[in-house]
């Protein structure tokens, strides 16, 4: 996949959490993800079509995940609740919002779906045979997340 459709979703992400939870995450190395590996604790998923194909997913591990959506709604949460969820999904919508507007101006037509959300340890998002899944993990001081960015180019 070419960097120039990955980038905007790493950039994005990181504008993400910067702005709505005063996160300044560092980044690891890139690699692909296998169809067996595991997700963190929460994860929310926008897909996409048009041009570019697949999904994004944002999966945050429980620490990262209460950190950033306290922040975010300004107010202490304690558990995995309804409203982790929804904002989790909400955060993972603005993340795919923000490589759409990007990937709009140099002419890429892309369209985003309404954002879900998977929550469990350990989870595995399954993908279609033949779509790399790029991982790029992410450290915080409230715990680690991820990027997954399961993508294609359609000609």
């Amino acid at each position: 996949m070419k960097a120039e459709i990955l980038n905007p979703f790493i950039s994005s992400a990181l504008e993400v959490l910067e702005t709505m939870a005063g996160l300044k995450p560092r980044r690891g190395s890139p690699r692909l993800k296998g169809r067996e590996d595991k997700s963190y604790d929460i994860s929310g998923i926008v897909g996409l079509t048009g041009q570019v194909q697949g999904f994004v997913v944002l999966s945050l591990c429980e620490s990262a995940a209460l950190h950033v959506v306290s922040s975010f709604v300004g107010e202490p949460v304690a558990s995995m609740d309804e409203h982790v969820k929804d904002a989790v999904g909400e955060l993972t919508n603005m993340l795919a919002g923000g490589a759409k507007r990007v990937l709009a101006a140099a002419q890429y037509d892309l369209r985003i779906s309404i954002p879900s959300v998977v929550v469990g340890a350990g989870h595995i998002i399954s993908r279609p045979r033949g779509v790399p899944c790029l991982e790029i993990p992410f450290e915080t001081e409230a715990g680690p997340f991820s990027v997954e960015l399961c993508l294609k180019l359609e000609s």
